[in-house]
């Protein structure tokens, strides 16, 4: 059974996401249901590997980093995303991960309006997406309380009580739009703490739990690529693959020389510098998602 924090990411896979597949000859029609089987498989892979959206913000908190209303993507860019739709499912899911760490600071209103800004975007994308004012109700107490397997459930009951069908006729290339721009606000909320944070001695040890957050999402990355290697290329799936493809190259020099020094070298101290690649795809990533 998936973990109930992954359940937000459906928000952004499939409940929302329904389109048409042209008709075509049998012989044809067979190459792309495989096609899509396959697709559907990595789809699930993923959400198997996905590290739940939950995970960097109630970590920030833990090390009692402060909330910065900088490091969530603004709802000001939502009428320009509409001019192409693959922008609108990525920011889609960075809105996915902004909602769970404003929850995790307890911004309830700011939760609401990012929700209610979803189902906008979800309904213009062709969904009739849940709406429950009760819940978002509900959702308001809990965030209150810091209750996070509620918040998580709330959420769940939010996004999952949409048509979620994986059938022939679903939009799986918004879907993986959708999770590769969760997976990336993600990545940037630990990274640009990493690089915002104050660099003491103190510092060092709190940071190293971030640190890790993003060496643990290297199998996550790869099952991205591989499922945007098997959507339908347009200009937006080819940048994502080579911007992504980059990253990877990233996790397989600077990160896994990280890594190995966490772990054999007590003297090894963590600082910005070790990280300032990473960091700077990281951003340069997010930034070709969110700016128009």
């Amino acid at each position: 059974m998936k973990s109930p924090y992954k359940v937000i990411i459906l928000l952004t896979l499939v409940s929302f996401l329904v389109g048409c597949t042209s008709s075509t000859n049998q012989n044809e029609k067979s190459r792309e249901e495989l096609k899509e089987e396959k697709t559907i498989h990595d789809l699930e892979q993923l959400l198997e590997d996905l590290p739940p959206p939950s995970l960097v913000p109630f970590t920030l908190k833990s090390i009692e980093a402060e909330f910065d209303k900088g490091h969530i993507n603004s709802l000001e860019g939502i009428e320009s995303y509409k001019s192409n739709r693959d922008k609108m499912a990525l920011n889609m899911g960075v809105y996915a991960s902004d909602i769970s760490y404003m929850a995790a600071y307890g911004h309830e209103n700011d939760c609401i309006e990012y929700l209610k800004a979803s189902h906008e975007m979800a309904e213009f994308l062709g969904d009739s997406a849940i709406y429950n004012e009760d819940d978002l109700n509900e959702f308001r107490g809990h965030i209150a309380a810091q209750n996070e397997d509620e918040i998580s459930r709330i959420l769940g009951k939010l996004f999952l009580e949409t048509s979620v069908k994986m059938e022939e006729d679903h939009h799986l290339t918004m879907a993986g739009l959708a999770l590769t721009g969760s997976f990336v606000e993600g990545l940037y909320q630990a990274v640009i703490t990493l690089e915002t944070y104050p660099e003491t001695p103190e510092n060092e040890k709190l940071l190293e739990p971030l640190v890790k957050i993003v060496l643990g999402e290297e199998q996550a990355l790869l099952d991205i690529i591989q499922v945007l290697e098997d959507l339908p290329f347009d200009d937006t799936i080819a940048d994502m693959i080579a911007e992504l493809s980059i990253l990877d190259r990233l996790y397989k020099g600077d990160m896994k020389n990280i890594e190995e020094k966490m772990k054999n070298d007590p003297n090894f101290i963590l600082t910005k510098e070790v990280m300032r690649d990473v960091t700077l795809e990281v951003k340069r990533i997010r930034g070709k998602i969110t700016v128009m």
